[in-house]
């Protein structure tokens, strides 16, 4: 029965969702010269055909970032290499052109090739955050979204973070997430998009593949608007508990989120 009420639900999901955020700069502008570190992505984990979506990064990731002078990058990198947390700096030298950072492999730079030209990555700064598209090293598009130390973000839409699902309601009944283990879901949502992640029950005692579907938002007038296919059709998302509980009602069914 979970199976079905889930699945059904995903499936009204995927015809009326893609959600979004009004164009709001966060009360000013904000340079590219400074300190800066990832919050979230949307990139290809390039493995198992898993799709595009939205991610937070790993407590390992959060501990790196980029820091821009006038012509270098110090990118202070850290990446999990199976249980230990790799350190890899590099020093980047880098022009700006027509909305596109072009850099190369400083020659003071303690790891790289000197002198190697990298392909041009596109930058916007959108609001107080700053957004990168670049091909990543397993040669899939990816986009970084990354804050700026000591800036204040407080001004991001209440639903930009992880959501963990916590209960679905239909026809009067209450169906805890985690009964049984693999009934999980929760949502990843940055500024310009969301990706909703979900494993249902294949049977009493096994799981099915976990699933993600990605999609891009539009908030216009307080409301959230799914604007997929050319279309604009509303996405009833809505928050209590002082913006701590999202729940979405589709069709007679509603979900419940808590934010982590």
């Amino acid at each position: 029965m979970k199976k079905l009420i889930f699945s059904a639900l995903v499936a009204t999901a995927l015809f009326v969702s893609s959600c979004g955020k009004d164009d709001d700069n966060g009360g000013g502008s904000t340079s590219l010269t400074g300190d800066w570190y990832l919050y979230t992505m949307y990139n290809n984990s390039g493995s198992n055909g898993n799709p595009m979506s939205w991610a937070f990064p790993d407590d390992c990731a959060k501990r790196g970032y980029r820091s821009f002078s006038d012509t270098q990058i110090k990118e202070e990198w850290y990446h999990l290499e199976g249980s230990e947390c790799k350190y890899t700096p590099f020093i980047l030298d880098y022009t700006l052109s027509n909305g596109e950072i072009n850099y190369s492999v400083a020659s003071n730079s303690p790891n790289g090739p000197k002198g190697k030209k990298m392909k041009p990555m596109k930058y916007e700064i959108k609001g107080k955050e700053l957004i990168l598209t670049f091909e990543n090293n397993l040669g899939f598009q990816e986009t970084n979204i990354l804050h700026k130390k000591g800036v204040d973000y407080s001004y991001l839409d209440p639903l930009v973070g992880v959501w963990k699902l916590t209960k679905i309601e239909a026809g009067g009944t209450t169906y805890p997430a985690g009964t049984p283990a693999c009934f999980t879901g929760y949502i990843a949502a940055s500024s310009i998009g969301f990706s909703l992640y979900y494993t249902l029950p294949a049977s009493q005692t096994q799981c099915q593949d976990g699933n993600v579907e990605s999609y891009d938002y539009v908030k216009e007038g307080g409301k959230y608007y799914n604007v997929s296919n050319g279309q604009k059709v509303p996405l009833p998302f809505s928050f209590s508990n002082n913006n701590q509980t999202l729940t979405l009602s589709l069709g007679g069914t509603t979900m419940f989120f808590q934010k982590q």
